[in-house]
């Protein structure tokens, strides 16, 4: 069997393990995806990308692609709530479309936008191949793989010829989705509910917007009595959509043609083209890692689809974990910074996959009545209170806010390569975000003097702000990083607006973009500062 060597083996190449790659590749770290699929992708899953995701994809200089190259970017991203396509509307979330300047959030240079996976998959695809130091191979299969204290060793097969490699990696990690081979060889178990619901998710031809008279809108929730609130979701703007099929045991669902039909009513033609039976989870790995290998994305949590966090969660994951795999391969990252990827990365899981189950929960809850569509008194006013309803619950803070809270204002509290300052938390639900500078969150975003964001300023390596006209000499820690070989930029921003927001006169921010420090000062000792942020 021939054998190879890569530093970094990544099994999977949905999202998550493109963008593992990419990040790995960005990072200069050889790396190869192996994908058992070919690269056709027939069924559209994930749709939204968020805000943070986004931030993502420009920090690689791909975000314009994705708004722009798939989803029509004048189409308004509106969510609707009907009684029936040419019935009543109950409730209406505007929101621009994924080109407009109005589209971007106010707590980012980025806004979140509507990307089908057959539309987001090829821009990570295109970005990841246009690395040198990354291999991207489709129809590859892993099966089996070997650890030992030095390296993982995995057996592959391409499926198209049958020939069979051998290759070596200083790591393996697994983005091979929610049934992961890699999960189940390494006996790490998933905790949490499992089978909450069956589902079928139906993919058809329609040419639905002639037929809407509320107008066009990504996601149609029609509300009809006997039927709970199904969701009808644009796929690329024109005549592909989607919509769903519920039941209690995988026999209770019902027919895909009766589904479609049932939900978009009498008089409008369509086609369906494939469907694809799945069952509700809430789940999180017990641990993210065995040694050299590690799993990722929908590997190690998976998520009720409501409120979007399943592909946009496992971004994280992949940034998270490729910065610190590339810091540990070049020498800069101690054994401390590995491990800090389940600590800082697991509860953030938790705490997403309990978000998605409360959104879904309120379908569940929704009042229905035999009134809900009557041409009546009692049909108005229930209509009325649904409505109401809707705007009030979870579901109704998801489409009207895109829940930045959730987005942004996730934190990594217990990261052992964060330095904690004592300072409270900072105010964190779903539809609240604090801009703040406290260790382990997310740097906030300002705009520079010359137009650019200060997201723009992170990425690589670690970057020191210097704040204010007086800011304090950093040379002792600049000293202590390159002893380090820690990739350390000392930036100085003097602008008012900037130096209010970020608290402190030196802010210290990690390549993803967390903050990992702050103070006014320099420590006595900046080399343990050093090594802390570095895992030494």
């Amino acid at each position: 069997m021939l054998g190879s060597y890569v530093p970094v083996l990544i099994v999977g190449g949905g999202p998550c393990g493109l963008a593992l790659a990419i990040e790995l590749g960005w990072h200069g770290i050889p790396c190869l995806v192996a994908e058992q699929r070919d690269e056709t992708i027939a069924f559209p899953t994930a749709n939204l990308v968020s805000t943070r995701t986004m931030e993502l994809l420009r920090r690689w200089g791909i975000a314009d692609a994705a708004r722009y190259g798939g989803f029509p970017s004048d189409y308004p991203n509106t969510y609707l709530y009907l009684t029936g396509f040419n019935r009543h509307e109950l409730a209406r979330f505007p929101h621009p479309a994924n080109g407009d300047p109005a589209a971007r959030s106010p707590w980012s240079p980025e806004g979140p936008i509507w990307c089908p996976k057959f539309f987001f998959d090829p821009v990570l695809r295109e970005r990841a191949r246009s690395l040198p130091s990354v291999e991207v191979r489709f129809q590859c299969r892993v099966e089996a793989f070997r650890q030992s204290a030095e390296c993982v060793t995995a057996d592959l097969v391409d499926l198209a010829t049958g020939r069979r490699t051998q290759v070596t990696a200083d790591y393996l990690v697994g983005c091979d989705g929610p049934a992961s081979e890699v999960r189940k060889a390494l006996g790490i178990q998933l905790r949490g509910m499992f089978a909450q619901d069956y589902q079928a998710t139906i993919f058809f031809r329609c040419d639905l917007l002639s037929h809407v008279r509320h107008g066009p809108a990504i996601a149609y929730w029609i509300m009809t009595r006997g039927l709970r609130a199904t969701m009808v979701a644009a796929m690329n703007g024109r005549d592909l959509w989607r919509t769903g099929a519920h039941g209690l045991r995988p026999e209770d669902l019902p027919p895909p043609a009766e589904s479609v039909r049932a939900t978009l009513g009498d008089g409008i033609p369509f086609e369906v083209i494939d469907v694809k039976e799945w069952a509700g989870h809430h789940a999180v790995a017990e641990r993210f890692r065995d040694g050299r290998v590690f799993i990722a994305g929908d590997a190690a949590h998976i998520l009720w689809p409501s409120g979007g966090f399943g592909m946009n969660t496992a971004m994280g994951d992949a940034v998270d974990l490729g910065w610190k795999l590339a810091a540990t391969i070049q020498g800069w990252g101690g054994p401390g910074l590995l491990a800090s990827y389940d600590l800082e990365r697991r509860p953030i899981g938790q705490r997403n996959v309990s978000g998605a189950l409360d959104i879904r929960s309120v379908d569940d809850q929704m009042p229905l009545s035999h009134a809900l569509d009557d041409e009546s008194e009692e049909g108005s006013r229930f209509r009325l209170r649904l409505g109401k309803f809707i705007e009030d619950s979870p579901r109704g803070a998801e489409f009207r806010t895109r829940l930045p809270g959730l987005e942004l204002g996730y934190t990594y509290e217990e990261s052992p390569v964060c330095v904690a300052d004592g300072t409270d938390p900072v105010p964190n639900t779903p539809t609240t975000y604090v801009p703040s500078t406290r260790p382990g969150g997310r740097a906030p975003h300002a705009w520079l003097a010359d137009g650019r964001s200060i997201l723009d300023l992170f990425g690589r390596g670690f970057t020191l702000l210097r704040l204010g006209a007086r800011a304090p000499d950093t040379a002792a820690g600049e000293l202590a990083a390159r002893h380090r070989r820690l990739p350390l930029e000392v930036v100085d921003v003097e602008r008012p607006e900037i130096v209010e927001l970020y608290e402190r006169r030196l802010v210290l921010v990690r390549p993803d973009g967390h903050v990992a420090w702050r103070a006014d000062e320099l420590p006595a000792d900046p080399g343990a500062l050093v090594d802390r942020i570095g895992g030494f």
